[in-house]
């Protein structure tokens, strides 16, 4: 399939979080990376313009059985850093996944529910509280995770390195960097940073320091 773009979209839908509506944004797939045109790059600039949501639906969706046993077309919702017009697919930019959006009729609304055991559930205030998604019934912002130590960066390929991580919530993964210089950075240099910021490092970089 290869890696997709999926940009924002200017309209939100609602989204009942434990009992809490919210509005969040809605994602779109754009296309391959490799068919990336003059076309879809200019949408992708006006997607740049939209106010960057506290999570993101997905349109696309998966089905998944309910507790009862039915299959229901449920879309994954995404938390969102502030300022990203998009994401890309599959591993979703290392973005956490807060769980899946039914769609309730009835309420004409969205109902985030959590993936447990193979079924979906509802999530509940005290669910909700223990996944951190809500402040005083205000969902929290959830974008990629800083990255809390790095065990080693060594070449990959040419111009590029690739950094084994430790992210803050435990999740391990190997970051590629592009390198601009020749040198390699040393790990301690992506501590602390998201790995949206060490997509790319300068040997005179190397000095710098975490404002």
């Amino acid at each position: 399939m290869g890696v997709v773009i999926h940009i924002l979209e200017r309209r939100n839908v609602r989204l009942d979080v434990a009992g809490f509506v919210q509005e969040v944004g809605t994602l779109r797939q754009l296309s391959k990376v490799t068919e990336v045109d003059d076309l879809r790059a200019a949408e992708l600039e006006r997607a740049k313009l939209i106010s960057s949501p506290l999570a993101a639906l997905v349109a696309q969706t998966v089905s998944l059985p309910l507790a009862s046993g039915k299959s229901v077309p449920a879309h994954q919702v995404i938390g969102w850093d502030n300022g990203r017009a998009s994401v890309a697919e599959p591993g979703w930019d290392y973005l956490p996944l807060l769980g899946y959006a039914v769609r309730n009729a009835e309420r004409d609304i969205f109902e985030l529910n959590e993936l447990r055991d193979g079924t979906l559930h509802p999530i509940d205030p005290v669910r909700a509280s223990d996944l951190s998604l809500l402040s005083n019934g205000v969902l929290v912002r959830h974008g990629q995770a800083l990255i809390s130590s790095c065990i080693e960066v060594r070449p990959f390929i040419p111009n590029f390195a690739e950094a084994d991580c430790i992210f803050e919530n435990g999740r391990r993964e190997r970051l590629l960097v592009r390198i601009t210089g020749g040198s390699l950075p040393d790990p301690s240099w992506l501590v602390g940073r998201k790995p949206m910021e060490v997509e790319s490092y300068r040997t005179d970089q190397a000095a710098s320091t975490l404002s």
